[in-house]
């Protein structure tokens, strides 16, 4: 049982690995497309990568099926025990199977400011918010809500400033909310030169990957 149980692990490991591979390449592309505008909202920039990953080389290889907005498992709804219209979308999903096992990740994405600005339509956008909320409607739902059983990560969607600065804000809200061993940090770990983040909660680690769409 317990190789069995390390052999799954391994196996998750290594399909998280592709998958990011997948996203990091696709957000790459999507640079050189130059299509994006950072007046865009969060669902725009997940529909973007979605399509590009779906054409993906290594997607195609080890065919993942990737989709955007799909509906979570949840056995209430499944039973008729909670209404559909309460049912949890993941914003980016993965999907393989290996030897009968379902393999899947889950990616949970947010728009981020570093300081207050419009859009191009005369929005204004609450920078504060935007970063209170990649924690408690991101990070917090991988730790204590809907995704807290899910493999998955964060990514957020940089529309304004730069990530260190952005990272310092997020941070301190973080040390603020949870503690100072939970702050989001750079762990030595790349992915075709793109840094992967990375912090550490009481029942899990959580990786954060950040694609810069500023203008």
């Amino acid at each position: 049982m317990a190789k069995s149980i390390f052999l799954i692990k391994s196996i998750n490991s290594s399909f998280e690995l592709k998958c990011l591979e997948v996203l990091i390449k696709s957000y790459s592309n999507s640079k050189k497309l130059n299509k994006v505008n950072s007046s865009w909202e969060e669902k725009t920039f997940s529909s973007h990568l979605v399509s590009l990953m779906k054409n993906c080389e290594i997607a195609l290889k080890y065919d993942l099926i990737i989709t955007k907005e799909e509906e979570l498992e949840d056995n209430e709804i499944d039973n008729g025990l909670k209404s559909s219209k309460e049912a949890n979308p993941i914003d980016i999903r993965f999907h393989n199977i290996w030897q009968k096992i379902r393999l899947d990740y889950s990616i949970e994405a947010k728009n981020i400011s570093s300081s207050e600005w419009e859009k191009t339509n005369g929005n204004k956008v609450n920078a504060s918010q935007q970063q209170t909320e990649y924690i408690t409607k991101g990070i917090d739902r991988f730790l204590t809500g809907h995704f807290k059983d899910k493999n998955g990560c964060m990514l957020g969607y940089i529309v304004n400033g730069k990530l260190e600065d952005l990272l310092s804000k997020i941070n301190t809200k973080i040390v603020l909310q949870k503690c100072n061993s939970e702050k989001i940090d750079f762990t030595q770990l790349l992915i075709n030169n793109h840094k992967i983040y990375e912090s550490f909660h009481p029942h899990r680690n959580l990786k954060h990957l950040f694609f810069d769409y500023s203008n």
